[in-house]
């Protein structure tokens, strides 16, 4: 069975309800693939402690079946209202109109949430991040998606990394990025690439345009793809356009950029909080005189999504959290760096998903 779905229906009872409701409409709740498989972008999954349906339309009839399987079908009819399903799943989990109905505040509109209160039969309660509490750690399927995702994504920037020249312009670099991700089995991007160069490398994030490439200044790359299975890459490097040596003091900011990142992967490990993740690289940059320029937070959960769940304040760091490192120094007028690898959290310490090379000096 599917462990995902066991996990949260024994979970229902802390939250004091008798079902949950996770809804996905145009791709905009990852919840529903995290505990079902189903990868379409609309469905109503109702699970009960002992019993999960998941209620979709025509067009996913035959991928539901497929991707979902430890959920029964309920088909939406054309011409009638899908809380009538919804009901109808209700009813076939043996809830009453006096039975407590979870829903995720985050994921369903106030207005949709009045005519689900006033059209579902059974008490409806506003929930907060159960399914997600759940995604902050990811198991070893997980990881090995993230793994292949990264790789990948590693080894399209080291092709980028090799062709960039003088006269190229930051939108067709872009271009190669984003061209290679498809080519090698990306469905889509993680997020829009950001490619910086020059003076434009000091804005964290740039919005690509066609200010062309320079000889011997930076150009940051920070892009990612989504792959089959649903699981993102997030990865930055910042290379230097050939035909001239880079500053002295730009080798000098990416060196202290590139031993904070170092230095923080060091001391990730289980029970880490964030932060004091943080404060390691942002400890170094400081020391080195650059403190001021190191102007955001040093990472981000990643998973299904580039910024995946995690509450920072209150959890800390454990086995099987996927972490970004990507601190960076940004000095306006001048340009800047960013270095970033994707890092899971294993019972010794760490392991580094992302295995681009770095620029040496």
């Amino acid at each position: 069975m599917n462990t995902r779905l066991k996990k949260l229906q024994q979970s229902l009872a802390k939250h004091k309800v008798d079902a949950l409701l996770v809804r996905v409409n145009e791709g905009d709740n990852q919840n529903v693939l995290y505990l079902s498989g189903f990868g379409g972008t609309t469905a109503v999954l109702v699970i009960a402690k002992k019993h999960a349906f998941i209620v979709t339309d025509a067009r996913y009839y035959t991928r539901a079946v497929a991707e979902a399987k430890d959920y029964k079908l309920v088909k939406v009819i054309r011409g009638k209202k899908i809380t009538d399903h919804i009901n109808e799943a209700l009813a076939l989990a043996k809830l009453t109109k006096t039975s407590r109905i979870g829903f995720e505040a985050a994921h369903v509109p106030v207005s949709l949430a009045d005519i689900w209160k006033s059209e579902l039969k059974g008490k409806l309660v506003p929930t907060q991040h159960v399914v997600e509490r759940f995604r902050q750690y990811k198991d070893a399927s997980e990881v090995e998606l993230l793994r292949k995702a990264c790789r990948i994504t590693s080894k399209v920037y080291n092709e980028v990394a090799e062709i960039i020249r003088p006269g190229m312009t930051e939108n067709e670099v872009a271009f190669e990025l984003d061209m290679r991700l498809r080519r090698y089995g990306a469905i889509s991007n993680s997020f829009t690439s950001i490619v910086a160069a020059g003076p434009n490398s000091a804005i964290p994030h740039h919005a690509t345009g066609d200010r062309k490439l320079r000889a011997g200044e930076p150009v940051i790359m920070d892009f990612g793809g989504l792959f089959p299975g649903g699981y993102c890459s997030d990865i930055t490097r910042t290379a230097f356009v050939p035909g001239k040596e880079p500053s002295k003091r730009i080798q000098e900011i990416y060196n202290i950029v590139l031993k904070a990142n170092q230095a923080a992967r060091r001391g990730l490990k289980p029970g880490i909080t964030y932060k004091q993740f943080d404060k390691i690289a942002r400890d170094y940059i400081a020391e080195n005189g650059y403190g001021q320029y190191f102007t955001h937070g040093l990472g981000h959960s990643l998973g299904l999504v580039a910024h995946d769940p995690f509450d920072y304040e209150h959890d800390a760091f454990e086995v099987g959290t996927v972490v970004t490192d990507e601190p960076g120094i940004y000095i306006d007028g001048f340009g800047g760096v960013r270095i970033e690898d994707d890092l899971v959290v294993t019972a010794g310490g760490n392991e580094r998903l992302t295995n681009a090379p770095y620029w040496k000096f």
